[in-house]
């Protein structure tokens, strides 16, 4: 519930000839109620103006626990229709039935807040279209890559990468060895897959060196991990 929304309804539970509560005074004592946590529920919503336009203002999105502590500010009486008025909306929005307002401010205010939403998916695709454009066609390439390469292609130091498939039980080397392995395990899953290349020797002779590499799915799936480790 908004604060805009809590507002109305408060006003909707007045008597005769009690003062009708104004926004911003609410606004004012959401902090004191509310505390440390007061920063999280704070946002924007656009509204019509009530002249065609639309106009953007600051508010307050309340889940059902702090709804009903500001409702209790002012009364428990209060607090208790606020309860079920809340409880009221979800029983009504279970099972993917949809509110259906009931009121000409409800009817707009859902469209305001329907349009910001789609807005910020719409943004929010944009932005992961190309990323994941990008991941599509690694993962549906031909041919596999050493794990330089693959550092390369992923943005990070072949160091770290290095350190993070060993750490992460994707690549090993054995007692002795210089080389890196894949885990069985990786190269089952076609994540990894060994190559044996022939090398020249300085005096001539050639000798058959196996090298780890990365396909194209490991590659994909690498990024998506590196992604996650990133955001958290």
């Amino acid at each position: 519930m908004t604060s805009l929304e809590l507002v109305e309804f408060i006003n909707s539970q007045r008597g005769d000839g009690e003062v009708e509560l104004r926004h911003d005074h609410f606004m004012a004592k959401v902090p004191k109620v509310l505390g440390e946590a007061t920063p999280k529920f704070l946002g924007a919503a656009q509204y019509a103006n009530g002249t065609g336009g639309m106009v953007s203002r600051s508010i307050y999105r309340f889940p059902k626990r702090e709804a009903c502590l500001m409702a209790m500010s002012y009364s428990y009486e209060l607090q208790a229709k606020v309860f079920d008025r809340m409880s009221e909306l979800e029983t009504v929005t279970a099972g993917g039935r949809f509110y259906i307002p009931q009121t000409m401010p409800d009817a707009l205010r859902l469209a305001a807040d329907l349009a910001d939403q789609n807005k910020v998916l719409v943004e929010q695709v944009e932005t992961m279209t190309p990323k994941v454009e990008a991941l599509t066609r690694i993962a549906l390439a031909d041919g596999s890559m050493c794990i330089q390469s693959a550092a390369k292609h992923l943005q990070i130091q072949p160091k770290k990468l290095f350190l993070w498939l060993s750490e992460h039980e994707w690549i090993y080397r054995r007692a002795g060895g210089t080389g890196w392995l894949g885990y069985q395990s990786r190269i089952q899953s076609g994540l990894l897959e060994h190559k044996v290349n022939t090398v020249s020797r300085s005096d001539g002779s050639e000798k058959m060196v196996e090298q780890c590499r990365i396909t194209p799915r490991g590659l994909s799936k690498l990024a998506e991990l590196l992604n996650e480790k990133e955001a958290a």
